[in-house]
Protein backbone atom coordinates (compact mmCIF):
# COMPACT_ATOMS: atom_id res chain seq x y z
CA UNK A 1 0.00 0.00 0.00
CA UNK A 2 2.89 2.37 0.67
CA UNK A 3 4.11 2.41 -2.97
CA UNK A 4 0.53 2.97 -4.14
CA UNK A 5 0.09 5.93 -1.77
CA UNK A 6 3.34 7.38 -3.11
CA UNK A 7 2.10 7.15 -6.69
CA UNK A 8 -1.54 8.23 -6.39
CA UNK A 9 -1.80 9.85 -2.95
CA UNK A 10 -3.16 8.71 0.40
CA UNK A 11 -6.75 9.68 -0.42
CA UNK A 12 -6.82 7.46 -3.49
CA UNK A 13 -5.17 4.62 -1.60
CA UNK A 14 -7.76 4.63 1.21
CA UNK A 15 -10.60 4.88 -1.28
CA UNK A 16 -9.24 1.95 -3.27
CA UNK A 17 -8.76 -0.11 -0.09
CA UNK A 18 -12.39 0.50 0.85
CA UNK A 19 -13.71 -0.47 -2.59
CA UNK A 20 -11.42 -3.49 -2.73
CA UNK A 21 -12.62 -4.68 0.67
CA UNK A 22 -16.25 -4.49 -0.42
CA UNK A 23 -15.42 -6.33 -3.65
CA UNK A 24 -13.66 -9.11 -1.73
CA UNK A 25 -16.57 -9.36 0.70
CA UNK A 26 -18.97 -9.62 -2.24
CA UNK A 27 -17.08 -12.59 -3.65
CA UNK A 28 -17.48 -14.40 -0.35
CA UNK A 29 -21.05 -13.27 0.31
CA UNK A 30 -22.23 -14.29 -3.16
CA UNK A 31 -20.30 -17.58 -2.95
CA UNK A 32 -18.19 -16.84 -6.02
CA UNK A 33 -14.81 -17.65 -4.50
CA UNK A 34 -14.64 -21.08 -6.10
CA UNK A 35 -15.08 -19.62 -9.61
CA UNK A 36 -12.31 -17.05 -9.17
CA UNK A 37 -9.98 -19.59 -7.63
CA UNK A 38 -9.47 -21.54 -10.87
CA UNK A 39 -7.57 -18.59 -12.37
CA UNK A 40 -5.12 -18.67 -9.46
CA UNK A 41 -3.56 -22.13 -9.16
CA UNK A 42 -0.59 -22.62 -6.81
CA UNK A 43 1.93 -21.63 -9.49
CA UNK A 44 0.33 -18.19 -9.94
CA UNK A 45 -0.41 -17.60 -6.27
CA UNK A 46 3.01 -18.74 -5.13
CA UNK A 47 4.76 -16.55 -7.68
CA UNK A 48 2.70 -13.49 -6.73
CA UNK A 49 3.41 -14.05 -3.04
CA UNK A 50 7.15 -14.36 -3.72
CA UNK A 51 7.02 -11.07 -5.65
CA UNK A 52 5.15 -9.41 -2.78
CA UNK A 53 7.79 -10.56 -0.30
CA UNK A 54 10.71 -9.42 -2.45
CA UNK A 55 9.10 -6.08 -3.30
CA UNK A 56 8.34 -5.35 0.34
CA UNK A 57 11.84 -6.52 1.24
CA UNK A 58 13.26 -3.44 -0.46
CA UNK A 59 11.23 -1.24 1.90
CA UNK A 60 12.33 -3.35 4.85
CA UNK A 61 16.00 -2.98 3.99
CA UNK A 62 15.65 0.79 3.61
CA UNK A 63 14.01 0.98 7.04
CA UNK A 64 16.78 -1.17 8.51
CA UNK A 65 19.54 1.04 7.13
CA UNK A 66 17.82 4.18 8.40
CA UNK A 67 20.14 7.17 8.21
CA UNK A 68 23.14 4.92 7.65
CA UNK A 69 24.46 5.30 11.17
CA UNK A 70 26.21 2.43 12.90
CA UNK A 71 23.59 2.43 15.64
CA UNK A 72 20.81 2.06 13.05
CA UNK A 73 22.40 -1.07 11.64
CA UNK A 74 23.02 -2.33 15.18
CA UNK A 75 19.32 -2.03 16.04
CA UNK A 76 18.24 -3.91 12.90
CA UNK A 77 20.82 -6.67 13.33
CA UNK A 78 20.03 -6.86 17.05
CA UNK A 79 16.39 -7.58 16.32
CA UNK A 80 17.27 -10.29 13.79
CA UNK A 81 19.82 -11.86 16.17
CA UNK A 82 17.36 -11.83 19.08
CA UNK A 83 14.64 -13.48 17.03
CA UNK A 84 16.97 -16.20 15.74
CA UNK A 85 18.35 -16.83 19.23
CA UNK A 86 14.90 -17.23 20.75
CA UNK A 87 13.55 -19.39 17.95
CA UNK A 88 16.56 -21.71 17.90
CA UNK A 89 17.54 -21.73 21.56
CA UNK A 90 14.35 -21.19 23.54
CA UNK A 91 11.98 -23.74 22.06
CA UNK A 92 11.56 -25.52 25.39
CA UNK A 93 11.50 -22.41 27.59
CA UNK A 94 8.07 -21.59 29.07
CA UNK A 95 6.45 -24.18 26.86
CA UNK A 96 7.84 -22.59 23.72
CA UNK A 97 6.12 -19.23 24.28
CA UNK A 98 9.36 -17.29 23.90
CA UNK A 99 10.17 -19.03 20.62
CA UNK A 100 6.71 -18.42 19.14
CA UNK A 101 6.68 -14.82 20.34
CA UNK A 102 10.28 -14.11 19.32
CA UNK A 103 9.42 -11.10 17.16
CA UNK A 104 7.22 -9.57 19.86
CA UNK A 105 9.90 -10.07 22.52
CA UNK A 106 12.67 -8.71 20.29
CA UNK A 107 10.73 -5.50 19.66
CA UNK A 108 10.49 -4.77 23.37
CA UNK A 109 13.99 -5.92 24.31
CA UNK A 110 15.87 -4.23 21.46
CA UNK A 111 13.45 -1.48 20.51
CA UNK A 112 12.46 -0.21 23.93
CA UNK A 113 15.18 -1.67 26.16
CA UNK A 114 18.36 -1.00 24.23
CA UNK A 115 16.73 1.92 22.41
CA UNK A 116 16.08 3.65 25.73
CA UNK A 117 19.64 3.06 26.90
CA UNK A 118 20.91 4.61 23.66
CA UNK A 119 18.52 7.56 23.97
CA UNK A 120 16.77 6.72 20.69
CA UNK A 121 13.22 6.29 22.07
CA UNK A 122 10.93 9.33 22.05
CA UNK A 123 9.33 8.82 25.46
CA UNK A 124 7.84 12.32 25.32
CA UNK A 125 5.57 11.10 22.53
CA UNK A 126 4.33 8.23 24.71
CA UNK A 127 3.79 10.54 27.70
CA UNK A 128 1.66 12.90 25.61
CA UNK A 129 -0.85 10.20 24.65
CA UNK A 130 -3.86 9.26 26.85
CA UNK A 131 -4.35 5.79 28.29
CA UNK A 132 -7.77 5.31 26.72
CA UNK A 133 -9.41 6.81 23.63
CA UNK A 134 -11.98 5.75 21.08
CA UNK A 135 -10.67 5.39 17.51
CA UNK A 136 -11.45 8.25 15.16
CA UNK A 137 -13.54 7.50 12.11
CA UNK A 138 -12.02 8.56 8.78
CA UNK A 139 -8.85 10.04 10.33
CA UNK A 140 -7.32 10.62 6.88
CA UNK A 141 -10.42 11.79 5.06
CA UNK A 142 -13.38 9.86 3.73
CA UNK A 143 -15.88 9.62 0.85
CA UNK A 144 -16.59 13.15 -0.29
CA UNK A 145 -13.94 14.78 1.87
CA UNK A 146 -10.55 13.50 0.90
CA UNK A 147 -10.98 10.01 -0.53
CA UNK A 148 -10.67 9.45 -4.26
CA UNK A 149 -11.56 6.41 -6.36
CA UNK A 150 -9.39 6.40 -9.50
CA UNK A 151 -9.88 3.24 -11.55
CA UNK A 152 -6.15 2.57 -11.80
CA UNK A 153 -5.68 2.61 -8.02
CA UNK A 154 -8.72 0.38 -7.51
CA UNK A 155 -7.36 -2.15 -10.03
CA UNK A 156 -4.00 -2.22 -8.27
CA UNK A 157 -5.64 -2.85 -4.90
CA UNK A 158 -7.94 -5.50 -6.39
CA UNK A 159 -4.89 -7.31 -7.75
CA UNK A 160 -3.32 -7.23 -4.30
CA UNK A 161 -6.57 -8.45 -2.73
CA UNK A 162 -6.74 -11.36 -5.18
CA UNK A 163 -3.22 -12.43 -4.31
CA UNK A 164 -3.97 -12.16 -0.60
CA UNK A 165 -7.29 -13.95 -1.05
CA UNK A 166 -5.74 -16.96 -2.74
CA UNK A 167 -3.06 -17.16 -0.06
CA UNK A 168 -5.83 -17.10 2.54
CA UNK A 169 -7.60 -19.99 0.81
CA UNK A 170 -4.43 -22.01 1.27
CA UNK A 171 -4.28 -20.95 4.91
CA UNK A 172 -7.88 -22.05 5.45
CA UNK A 173 -7.12 -25.45 3.94
CA UNK A 174 -4.03 -25.89 6.12
CA UNK A 175 -5.94 -24.83 9.23
CA UNK A 176 -8.71 -27.33 8.53
CA UNK A 177 -6.13 -30.07 8.00
CA UNK A 178 -4.36 -29.28 11.28
CA UNK A 179 -7.66 -29.04 13.16
CA UNK A 180 -8.95 -32.30 11.69
CA UNK A 181 -11.92 -30.64 9.97
CA UNK A 182 -13.04 -31.29 6.40
CA UNK A 183 -12.26 -28.31 4.16
CA UNK A 184 -15.49 -27.19 2.50
CA UNK A 185 -16.44 -24.36 0.17
CA UNK A 186 -18.35 -22.61 2.96
CA UNK A 187 -15.03 -22.15 4.76
CA UNK A 188 -13.70 -20.30 1.72
CA UNK A 189 -16.73 -18.06 1.32
CA UNK A 190 -17.09 -17.18 5.01
CA UNK A 191 -13.39 -16.50 5.42
CA UNK A 192 -13.16 -14.23 2.37
CA UNK A 193 -16.37 -12.45 3.43
CA UNK A 194 -14.89 -11.75 6.86
CA UNK A 195 -11.57 -10.57 5.42
CA UNK A 196 -13.30 -8.27 2.94
CA UNK A 197 -15.57 -6.68 5.54
CA UNK A 198 -12.64 -6.32 7.92
CA UNK A 199 -10.53 -4.62 5.26
CA UNK A 200 -13.29 -2.18 4.32
CA UNK A 201 -13.91 -1.31 7.97
CA UNK A 202 -10.17 -1.00 8.60
CA UNK A 203 -9.97 1.76 5.99
CA UNK A 204 -12.70 3.65 7.85
CA UNK A 205 -10.46 3.61 10.93
CA UNK A 206 -7.36 4.55 8.95
CA UNK A 207 -5.88 1.05 9.22
CA UNK A 208 -4.49 -1.33 6.60
CA UNK A 209 -6.41 -4.24 5.02
CA UNK A 210 -6.84 -7.52 6.88
CA UNK A 211 -5.64 -10.93 5.79
CA UNK A 212 -4.77 -14.31 7.25
CA UNK A 213 -1.37 -14.92 8.83
CA UNK A 214 0.23 -18.18 7.77
CA UNK A 215 2.47 -18.45 10.84
CA UNK A 216 -0.59 -18.80 13.09
CA UNK A 217 -1.22 -22.21 11.58
CA UNK A 218 2.02 -23.35 13.19
CA UNK A 219 0.74 -22.20 16.57
CA UNK A 220 -2.40 -24.31 16.14
CA UNK A 221 -0.31 -27.30 15.09
CA UNK A 222 2.02 -26.88 18.07
CA UNK A 223 -0.57 -26.23 20.78
CA UNK A 224 -3.25 -28.49 19.26
CA UNK A 225 -5.77 -25.78 20.18
CA UNK A 226 -8.06 -24.64 17.37
CA UNK A 227 -10.91 -23.31 19.49
CA UNK A 228 -12.72 -20.26 18.15
CA UNK A 229 -13.20 -19.12 21.75
CA UNK A 230 -9.43 -18.84 22.21
CA UNK A 231 -9.14 -16.79 19.03
CA UNK A 232 -11.98 -14.54 20.19
CA UNK A 233 -10.22 -13.92 23.52
CA UNK A 234 -7.01 -13.00 21.66
CA UNK A 235 -9.00 -10.65 19.42
CA UNK A 236 -10.47 -8.99 22.50
CA UNK A 237 -6.98 -8.38 23.88
CA UNK A 238 -5.92 -6.79 20.59
CA UNK A 239 -9.01 -4.57 20.67
CA UNK A 240 -7.93 -3.32 24.10
CA UNK A 241 -4.51 -2.51 22.65
CA UNK A 242 -6.24 -0.54 19.91
CA UNK A 243 -8.11 1.52 22.50
CA UNK A 244 -4.85 2.47 24.24
CA UNK A 245 -3.05 5.27 22.34
CA UNK A 246 0.02 4.84 24.53
CA UNK A 247 0.54 1.35 23.10
CA UNK A 248 0.51 2.66 19.55
CA UNK A 249 2.79 5.52 20.56
CA UNK A 250 5.34 2.98 21.85
CA UNK A 251 5.64 1.48 18.39
CA UNK A 252 6.05 4.92 16.82
CA UNK A 253 8.55 6.09 19.45
CA UNK A 254 11.04 3.27 19.02
CA UNK A 255 13.85 3.50 16.42
CA UNK A 256 12.73 2.85 12.84
CA UNK A 257 15.54 0.33 12.13
CA UNK A 258 14.01 -1.91 14.81
CA UNK A 259 10.80 -2.14 12.81
CA UNK A 260 12.92 -2.53 9.68
CA UNK A 261 14.66 -5.57 11.12
CA UNK A 262 11.30 -7.11 12.03
CA UNK A 263 9.99 -6.29 8.57
CA UNK A 264 12.96 -8.06 6.96
CA UNK A 265 12.05 -11.25 8.84
CA UNK A 266 8.39 -10.93 7.91
CA UNK A 267 9.23 -10.40 4.24
CA UNK A 268 11.44 -13.48 4.39
CA UNK A 269 8.56 -15.53 5.76
CA UNK A 270 6.31 -14.22 2.97
CA UNK A 271 8.83 -15.34 0.34
CA UNK A 272 9.11 -18.79 1.95
CA UNK A 273 5.31 -19.09 2.04
CA UNK A 274 5.23 -18.35 -1.68
CA UNK A 275 7.93 -20.92 -2.42
CA UNK A 276 6.04 -23.55 -0.43
CA UNK A 277 2.91 -22.78 -2.39
CA UNK A 278 4.87 -23.18 -5.63
CA UNK A 279 5.80 -26.67 -4.46
CA UNK A 280 2.14 -27.65 -4.25
CA UNK A 281 1.81 -27.93 -8.02
CA UNK A 282 1.12 -31.09 -9.94
CA UNK A 283 3.14 -34.08 -8.74
CA UNK A 284 4.45 -32.05 -5.81
CA UNK A 285 6.58 -29.70 -7.92
CA UNK A 286 6.78 -27.55 -11.04
CA UNK A 287 6.21 -29.02 -14.47
CA UNK A 288 7.63 -27.48 -17.64
CA UNK A 289 4.71 -25.11 -18.22
CA UNK A 290 4.47 -24.16 -14.57
CA UNK A 291 8.19 -23.45 -14.43
CA UNK A 292 7.83 -21.23 -17.50
CA UNK A 293 4.93 -19.36 -15.90
CA UNK A 294 6.75 -18.87 -12.60
CA UNK A 295 10.09 -17.89 -14.12
CA UNK A 296 8.69 -15.47 -16.69
CA UNK A 297 6.39 -13.85 -14.15
CA UNK A 298 9.18 -13.38 -11.60
CA UNK A 299 11.59 -11.84 -14.10
CA UNK A 300 9.08 -9.46 -15.67
CA UNK A 301 7.48 -8.43 -12.38
CA UNK A 302 10.77 -7.67 -10.63
CA UNK A 303 12.81 -6.34 -13.55
CA UNK A 304 10.31 -4.34 -15.61
CA UNK A 305 9.65 -1.55 -13.06
CA UNK A 306 13.40 -1.08 -12.50
CA UNK A 307 14.18 -1.03 -16.24
CA UNK A 308 11.33 1.38 -17.00
CA UNK A 309 12.46 3.79 -14.30
CA UNK A 310 16.16 3.67 -15.18
CA UNK A 311 15.92 3.55 -18.99
CA UNK A 312 12.85 5.66 -19.68
CA UNK A 313 13.05 7.72 -16.51
CA UNK A 314 10.48 8.59 -13.82
CA UNK A 315 9.39 11.64 -15.86
CA UNK A 316 8.33 9.42 -18.77
CA UNK A 317 6.43 7.14 -16.40
CA UNK A 318 4.70 10.06 -14.68
CA UNK A 319 3.54 11.42 -18.06
CA UNK A 320 1.76 8.17 -18.98
CA UNK A 321 -1.90 7.46 -18.12
CA UNK A 322 -2.38 6.51 -14.47
CA UNK A 323 -3.33 2.91 -15.26
CA UNK A 324 -0.26 2.32 -17.44
CA UNK A 325 1.99 4.05 -14.92
CA UNK A 326 0.77 1.85 -12.08
CA UNK A 327 1.05 -1.35 -14.12
CA UNK A 328 4.59 -0.65 -15.33
CA UNK A 329 5.72 0.64 -11.96
CA UNK A 330 4.16 -1.94 -9.64
CA UNK A 331 5.70 -5.41 -9.37
CA UNK A 332 2.67 -7.00 -7.72
CA UNK A 333 0.24 -5.87 -10.41
CA UNK A 334 2.61 -7.09 -13.12
CA UNK A 335 2.94 -10.45 -11.38
CA UNK A 336 -0.83 -10.93 -11.24
CA UNK A 337 -1.41 -9.84 -14.85
CA UNK A 338 1.47 -11.84 -16.33
CA UNK A 339 0.82 -14.90 -14.18
CA UNK A 340 -2.90 -15.12 -14.93
CA UNK A 341 -2.36 -14.43 -18.65
CA UNK A 342 0.27 -17.15 -18.99
CA UNK A 343 -1.87 -19.57 -16.99
CA UNK A 344 -4.82 -19.02 -19.34
CA UNK A 345 -2.65 -19.28 -22.47
CA UNK A 346 -0.49 -22.24 -21.46
CA UNK A 347 -2.84 -24.10 -19.14
CA UNK A 348 -1.81 -26.70 -16.56
CA UNK A 349 0.87 -29.30 -17.08
CA UNK A 350 -0.27 -32.73 -18.14
CA UNK A 351 0.08 -35.39 -15.45
CA UNK A 352 3.19 -37.52 -15.70
CA UNK A 353 2.87 -40.96 -17.23
CA UNK A 354 4.12 -43.26 -14.48
CA UNK A 355 3.51 -46.53 -16.33
CA UNK A 356 6.45 -48.79 -16.63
Amino acid sequence: MAPLATQVGAGAMWGAVFVGGLAEASLGGLRLVGRVRRFFPPVVCGTVIVVIGLALGQVAVRLSIGAGRVIDLAFALGVVATVLTLQLGAREVLGGILARGAIFVSIWVVGLGLGSVAGEVEWSLVASRPWLAWPQLFPYGGPGFGWEFPLAAVLVVLAAYLGSMVESLGDYAATCEVAGVAYRERHMNRGILAEGLGSAFASVLGALPCTSYTQNIGIIATTRVASRFVVQIAAGVLLLYGLCPKFGALLVAMPRPVLGGVFVLICGSIVVAGLRLLGQGADGGLGERQALIAGTTLVLALAAPVVVERVLGPEWLAARPAALSLVLGNSVVLAVLVGVTLQVLLGPDRPLDRRG
